[in-house]
């Protein structure tokens, strides 16, 4: 079984190797976080670009690594064991016809940025988002375990603190999930600043042109930016999860060295 499997793997990386050297030309975009902190709709809003494909499925490509010299530990080069399921969106799903890079969103990618500055050699953009914890850790997932908090408090406190150890690099920006909502405009500026591509020149018709419209981490489709779904943290049935958090000492500091008051 695992012959067969191998064997499947590296055709997949050899045909999808062959599609990314003809269709992309430009560096790729790689969105990492803690879950439940705005990843899909900033894919969704990027996904509207006409020179960017965004994936539309997590595929924890950069989840898992391997050396390429075990005998010597630490002295080898870092790769990517999974780099058939990245490959695989390029064969089975069309890419837009102008896209010239690819753009990927799995959470827990944050936690393996430095592996992948290394393997892309600081050529791939990296965007870390970040969310007020008390919201995170409230969130329920839609589809999985949907009358259960998704997100603990630890899970928080480690992702965002992983996730800012880079954040002077210049391959990688931190974003606020709140920034995002309340200064649309000048947030979407700056991420597109980064990424070094022109913007289109009216922001809101992402709704209408992205590509991805639909996903599992969703209750519904695509819908515009609110900002009292943010609050939603504070409501009643919130209290205890709330509590717990707040008498977390690392959660509490981390939230204020973010700026997120009371």
């Amino acid at each position: 079984m695992n012959v067969v499997k191998n064997f499947l793997s590296k055709i997949i990386v050899c045909l999808g190797t062959k599609v990314e050297k003809r269709r992309f030309t430009d560096i790729p975009i790689i969105i990492g976080a803690c879950p439940r902190s705005g990843t899909t709709i900033l894919l969704s809003i990027l996904g509207a670009h006409p020179n960017i494909y965004a994936i539309p499925k997590q595929t924890y490509t950069f989840d898992r690594w391997e050396e390429d010299s075990p005998s010597k530990p630490g002295k080898g080069k870092w790769r990517p064991t999974r780099l058939d399921r990245l490959y695989l969106q390029f064969i089975i799903h069309r890419i837009p016809q102008n896209a010239t890079r690819w753009l990927e969103k799995t959470p827990k990618h944050v936690r393996s940025f430095e592996k992948i500055l290394d393997y892309f050699q600081d050529r791939v953009k990296l965007i870390n988002m970040i969310r007020d914890g008390r919201a995170v850790v409230t969130s329920k997932h839609p589809k999985h375990t949907p009358d259960q908090y998704w997100v603990s408090v630890e899970r928080w406190i480690e992702d965002v603190t992983t996730g800012l150890k880079l954040e002077n690099h210049p391959s990688v920006l931190n974003i606020k999930y709140e920034d995002l909502i309340n200064k649309f405009e000048s947030t979407i500026t700056q991420i597109y600043q980064f990424i070094g591509e022109n913007q289109p020149r009216k922001l809101d018709e992402w709704i209408d042109k992205t590509t991805i419209k639909k996903s599992k981490h969703w209750a519904a489709p695509v819908q515009n930016l609110y900002a009292h779904a943010m609050d939603r943290w504070r409501t009643p049935e919130h209290a205890e999860r709330v509590k717990e958090f707040m008498n977390n000492r690392k959660a509490v500091s981390l939230l204020k060295k973010l700026g997120y008051t009371e």
